[in-house]
């Protein structure tokens, strides 16, 4: 009989995140190796039209009306007593209760390492509660080594107790595409062409702020290029809420800002790109940049902390601060790196592939329950 895995799938429930990407693809890979019979637990339907093909994976509904402490101290530990579970999932927290070999991902703790971005409750729940699950948990990975680092310093875990299971890119980021039918799609459904595209949440650490003021100095609406953003608002960024609402019409016009855009829509913004900047200030890891270039674009990307890994960019691998960004997105504009890209597109594959970290997280967990 297979060992049975449990995978907290609260992502599900939510809006559209990192973490709901790494499960995602982690499962769909350990689904096909076919060592386990997998639960995923949600409050939706949402995981079985994701895994709608799936060969070992059973779904297990949450009740819609439990309290988030109800469900991490009780129904949780009842559905793992109910399904005989060998080993379960969670991100970045597990339950007080433990009846089976426990795992956590713990993505990253940026409010240790930058507590000014975050409110002293924030601070405190979650450092309390990421800190018990790291302690406790049998296995405990993270998505880069600069998350590896900062469990390390802050948690005092040792290093070899952690285990880095990196975020991949998926294959169809890599497929060849016609760029003029992306750029033709995106034109008709939402009305904008020739634009600066960046996505990421909206909040201060993600600097939103600094490119548009990039945008703004270099007179690019000018030229007629646009500046899109797609993300949720998280936190509130007055600053960045100034500036725009202050902007005469014939500039804010050039200016967007999107949400809830699907997957697929997703990659055709990618695709019909004219340059992909992020400018973010702190990641426990970073994957749009990787998918933008993956996707063939130009790309602009950060060299702060876990973005410090992605080498790969060359000149365009910058300080995210004012004159950097303005400087390099001038000169990608009137000369895109076109001759790097297909070198840049190579590393991505070769270093961040959903199969192998898959494989790493199912190997941890399937010696773990043989144990």
């Amino acid at each position: 009989m297979k060992s049975r895995l449990f995978v907290d799938g609260r992502a599900f429930d939510k809006h559209f995140e990192g973490t709901l990407t790494y499960i995602v693809n982690l499962y769909k890979i350990i689904d096909e190796i076919g060592d386990f019979e997998i639960f995923i637990g949600s409050e939706s339907d949402t995981p079985q039209a994701v895994f709608e093909n799936s060969k070992n994976i059973k779904y297990v509904t949450y009740e819609k009306s439990g309290s988030k402490l109800y469900r991490t101290f009780i129904e949780i530990p009842q559905i793992i007593s109910k399904h005989k579970i060998h080993a379960s999932h969670f991100q970045y927290v597990i339950p007080p209760i433990k009846n089976c070999i426990q795992v956590v991902t713990i993505h990253d703790i940026l409010f240790k390492e930058f507590p000014e971005q975050f409110d002293f409750s924030y601070r405190l729940i979650k450092g309390l509660t990421f800190y018990f699950s790291a302690i406790r948990a049998d296995i405990v990975s993270t998505v880069s080594q600069y998350s590896k680092d900062a469990l390390i310093k802050h948690f005092k875990l040792k290093a070899e107790n952690i285990h880095i299971i990196p975020n991949g890119v998926a294959s169809d980021y890599f497929e060849p595409y016609d760029k003029n039918a992306a750029r033709s799609y995106i034109n008709d459904k939402f009305g904008v062409d020739n634009y600066i595209l960046c996505v990421s949440r909206i909040e201060p650490r993600k600097n939103q702020l600094v490119l548009v003021k990039a945008y703004l100095d270099l007179k690019l609406h000018h030229k007629n290029i646009n500046l899109v953003f797609i993300g949720k608002r998280d936190i509130e960024v007055p600053e960045l809420d100034q500036i725009i609402n202050t902007l005469p019409d014939g500039i804010s016009k050039h200016i967007y800002f999107l949400n809830n855009i699907t997957n697929a829509d997703l990659k055709e913004f990618y695709r019909s790109a004219l340059v992909f900047v992020y400018p973010s200030l702190a990641e426990g890891f970073g994957i749009p940049p990787l998918e933008a270039a993956a996707s063939g674009i130009s790309t602009i990307c950060s060299n702060r902390t876990a973005m410090s890994d992605f080498s790969f960019f060359g000149a365009n691998h910058i300080s995210p601060d004012l004159e950097s960004i303005k400087t390099v997105l001038l000169k990608t504009i009137d000369s895109p790196e076109e001759n790097r890209l297909e070198e840049i597109k190579q590393s991505i594959s070769e270093t961040y592939s959903w199969a192998t970290s898959a494989a790493k997280l199912n190997k941890l967990i399937w010696e773990k329950t043989k144990n």
